[in-house]
């Protein structure tokens, strides 16, 4: 059996103390380009995974038809729960470096099954992100191109998202990043420029009373929370590049921790703006397919909706580009490990990157995305792919919440503030989670819960078969 090679950068005896530095020669095994990333180049991955152009542009007005005018409550409650959820994380990045991401944290936490399970669902959690954001990538280019009256099929489209963005994973994770992280600042500030110019033309007056904070019901907030939490995930996307990154025992825990709390204030304000900006106009918010187009023209300013259509078009390219890069990752973490096959852990010697991991993601994003535009609308593509993608995130999330205290204890470094901060997390996010059963939501969205639990028990069942496959063969090793 071959050797199993981790890329955990843990000390060799980790019994008193929890490793503060990685591992050199980790780093080298890994096959990718070490120390390669600066700190933005690392925030460039979370804040790519999260798109923060593609929540005003279309999560706002879906989470808005949810939770009314409760929205930016949604959005207020999802932002402390990311940022706490972000500490949880941090409890492994501080201490050491991996490619495996949340992946790695839980399984040190809680035990390979657990371990691989949450793998799975982040694995799941990635690929139907990373549809639903293609589905975004084809609805505005499709608007783009409708400016010039020319007409692309949106599979076509979802198509030729997937393929570029494929190429763009395999380019390297420099230029990747670097990007990445351009295309989103240029698409904020853009989007930032209208929402001044919207506040300036209200008088400012964005205070709640203006957005008719009395008809805020606690039910309308819980049912938008789960499409909030679906705005922040992929932050963690920053923990998969620890063999990439220079320093990072200190820039990954900065990147996990700063882009859900700059997104998370950018997204209350942009709530908070855009339904001020709705408000009087005769249209509603929860029903636009182009809200800040629709702002923009009504405002006097509609080449920003030109320019926001372009932005919100590359951040969600930009996002299918960081989920591949962050699950390609994990991929390979679990090819390490002798749980995937070893071709998952093939490095491209000159590019760096998981050539073979990065391929088979591409190939099934585009499978996905491609089948279901064409058998139904893009529009049902997006809001189904991304609200199921919410299920694999949240277990994955909770599961490192509870991995965090558990693995603190092990080596005598719980505190009780860790316990105190843990269970608050875990409450949050069980809001949103409970939210998507309790009341049964009606469409398809009822099935999403089981169509997940199944992914996740054919996972524990090819675990179980992997490792009883792997005792067999080491047994007459130990003869």
């Amino acid at each position: 059996m071959r050797e199993k090679l981790s890329d955990t950068s843990y000390a060799s005896n980790p019994t008193t103390v929890i490793p503060q530095q990685p591992s050199v020669s980790a780093e080298a095994g890994s096959g990718l380009k070490a120390n390669s990333l600066s700190f933005f180049e690392i925030l460039g991955e979370s804040v790519a995974n999260i798109a923060p152009t593609a929540t005003p542009a279309i999560t706002i007005p879906v989470v808005f038809a949810l939770a009314g005018n409760g929205t930016w409550i949604s959005y207020i409650i999802a932002t402390v729960a990311c940022v706490l959820l972000a500490k949880q994380v941090n409890v492994f990045s501080r201490r050491y470096a991996t490619s495996g991401s949340l992946y790695t944290y839980v399984t040190d936490g809680l035990g390979s099954r657990v371990g691989f399970a949450s793998g799975a669902s982040i694995l799941f959690a990635y690929i139907t992100t990373a549809v639903a954001v293609l589905a975004g990538f084809a609805i505005y280019t499709h608007n783009l191109f409708s400016y010039f009256h020319i007409g692309v099929p949106f599979p076509l489209l979802m198509a030729f998202g997937a393929v570029t963005a494929w190429l763009m994973a395999q380019k390297g994770v420099e230029l990747s990043t670097k990007t990445m992280m351009t295309m989103e600042f240029l698409s904020v500030t853009i989007i930032s420029i209208l929402g001044i110019i919207l506040l300036f033309t209200h008088h400012f007056n964005i205070n709640p009373g203006n957005v008719a904070f009395k008809n805020v019901s606690f039910g309308g907030v819980t049912s938008g929370l789960g499409l909030a939490f679906f705005s922040f995930v992929g932050f963690e996307g920053a923990a998969s590049m620890g063999k990439e990154a220079k320093e990072p025992l200190k820039n990954i825990p900065r990147a996990v921790i700063s882009s859900p709390l700059a997104v998370g204030i950018f997204f209350v304000l942009m709530a908070l703006i855009m339904m001020m900006g709705f408000a009087g106009t005769g249209h509603s918010l929860g029903e636009s397919t182009s809200p800040l187009a629709f702002l923009a023209q009504a405002n006097h300013v509609s080449f920003l909706g030109y320019c926001i259509t372009v932005g919100a078009m590359i951040s969600f390219w930009s996002s299918t580009v960081g989920v591949i890069t962050a699950g390609s990752r994990i991929l390979m973490k679990m090819s390490h490990e002798g749980i995937l096959p070893e071709k998952f852990e093939f490095v491209n010697a000159k590019k760096k990157t998981p050539t073979v991991a990065i391929g088979v993601s591409a190939f099934i994003i585009t499978g996905l995305g491609v089948g279901f535009s064409i058998f139904t609308s893009i529009e049902n593509t997006y809001e189904w792919f991304g609200s199921i993608a919410v299920w694999g995130f949240l277990i994955t999330y909770l599961l490192v919440t509870i991995s965090a205290p558990v693995f603190l204890h092990k080596y005598d470094s719980l505190k009780v503030r860790n316990i105190v901060s843990s269970t608050i997390t875990g409450g949050l996010l069980l809001i949103p989670l409970i939210g998507s059963i309790y009341p049964q939501p009606e469409g398809a969205a009822k099935y999403f819960p089981y169509i997940f639990g199944a992914w996740i028990v054919i996972a524990l069942i090819f675990h179980a078969i992997k490792q009883r496959t792997l005792r067999a063969h080491e047994a007459p090793d130990e003869l």
